[in-house]
């Protein structure tokens, strides 16, 4: 309550201080928010700025705010070499700064915060890689995950997802038949994830996604589908409607073509066996 009153005061002084000395201070800033993929973590917002800059204050629980993208004209803000400790909330500010401030350093300025952002809970996680091997009986497939590297770097490494999760980790794997609607999902801990019980002869489809335990929004993005053993595609699946129809037309004018040119030969040989009988007809006179 006490800081949304400075806030107020700020702001009524901000605009006063530009009706007395003419000074054009900056709008706030909108829609902070923060884009997250894998741990790649952006904060971003709008609008453009035109006779202002913006500048980003970051902090973690208990600690002092430091500044980053110090006086920038764009709309976004990558601080993913600032998390530290991937399990803290985090804040951050983004401030509306003017080319010249003046006079007026005392006076604060406009700034928006982004929601807390806990990079363990909230970032979101991309698709996974795979592949599906079919066991010799043909009634049970392995997925082969392969885990997803993420931005975070320790010690000059690149860290996958696996090496931050650990036990909280797993993957969810579902799957269906070839051509049909019905899904049926399983999960496991491991790279390698078993589905049994299947019908021999029958080609299926999976797909893949991370699933963390401890989350709230547990499943990342969906990877695949991949079908195993491979379907053979029909005629009408190799082509789609606009080509099926667009080769129709072409054959159907060949076959029109076709016929006034059968329909011209035959007129053109009858007219041409009339006039040889009516030559044939014509009496001859002698001299």
């Amino acid at each position: 309550m006490f800081k949304a009153t400075l806030v107020y005061l700020a702001v009524f002084a901000l605009t006063l201080i530009s009706a007395i000395s003419g000074e054009n201070y900056p709008p706030r800033v909108q829609n902070v928010s923060w884009f997250s993929l894998n741990f790649k973590t952006i904060l971003t917002w709008s609008p453009e700025p035109t006779n202002y800059t913006y500048t980003v204050e970051f902090s973690g629980p208990g600690e002092d705010k430091t500044m980053h993208c110090i006086r920038t004209t764009e709309t976004e803000c990558d601080l993913t070499n600032k998390l530290v400790d991937l399990k803290k909330t985090y804040s951050a500010d983004v401030v509306s700064e003017p080319l010249s401030i003046g006079n007026a350093e005392f006076v604060e300025l406009p700034y928006a915060s982004a929601p807390r952002f806990c990079p363990y809970k909230q970032t979101q996680l991309g698709k996974p890689t795979f592949k599906v091997v079919q066991s010799e009986d043909k009634t049970k497939m392995e997925v082969h995950i392969q885990d997803p590297l993420t931005a975070i770097k320790r010690d000059g490494k690149t860290l996958n997802i696996r090496e931050i999760f650990g036990d909280d980790l797993m993957y969810e794997v579902q799957y269906r038949k070839a051509g049909s609607t019905g899904k049926t999902k399983t999960k496991g801990s491991g790279r390698v994830v078993e589905v049994k019980k299947l019908e021999p002869g029958m080609s299926y489809c999976f797909n893949v996604a991370t699933h963390i335990r401890s989350r709230q929004q547990k499943t990342g993005l969906w990877a695949g589908p991949v079908c195993w053993p491979p379907k053979a595609p029909s005629f009408f699946e190799d082509f789609s409607w606009p080509a099926l129809l667009g080769g129709a037309a072409v054959i159907l004018l060949i076959l029109v073509l076709l016929i006034i040119m059968i329909v011209l030969c035959c007129k053109r040989a009858q007219l041409s066996k009339q006039i040889k009988m009516d030559a044939a007809k014509m009496p001859t006179t002698t001299v």
